[in-house]
């Protein structure tokens, strides 16, 4: 059986395997007549101090946000409708928190982020999303 999906929730980093994601969750959208959400998190535990604790500059971080809704903007050549959103917090959990509140019926993400983090605890994110979503999940290389 097929299931339909009406609530698409694209997760994206910045990385090559989130923009893949976000190619895979257009075609599923357009197949599906689905709502597209694409949601970047910005990672504001990534920005303190190691040493006193202290937040550092992170006048930058909406920026990079923002060229990461906009590089999405460049991959939907299909015109397709895409709501954005981006939320402070900690990626895995934003993503279920707003997979949750906002009835997501499937979310894509990529297989591994940006994040120096990540590259030494290969998709950590994705396998928290995979291991607590209540929702299907598509796993994006």
């Amino acid at each position: 059986m097929h299931k339909q999906y009406k609530n698409i929730l694209v997760a994206v980093d910045g990385s090559e395997q989130s923009y893949n994601a976000v190619y895979e969750a257009i075609e599923t959208a357009k197949r599906n007549e689905a709502k597209l959400t694409v949601l970047t998190v910005k990672e504001v535990n990534r920005y303190y101090d190691e040493f006193d604790m202290s937040v550092v500059d992170t006048s930058k971080i909406n920026a990079v946000a923002e060229s990461i809704l906009c590089q999405v903007d460049k991959l939907n050549t299909d015109g397709v409708e895409i709501q954005e959103k981006d939320m402070f917090g900690d990626p895995k959990k934003a993503i279920l928190k707003y997979a949750k509140e906002n009835e997501i019926d499937i979310i894509f993400i990529g297989v591994t982020g940006k994040g120096m983090i990540d590259k030494f605890f290969i998709g950590s994110t994705t396998q928290y999303v995979v291991n607590h979503a209540t929702c299907n999940v598509m796993v994006v290389r």
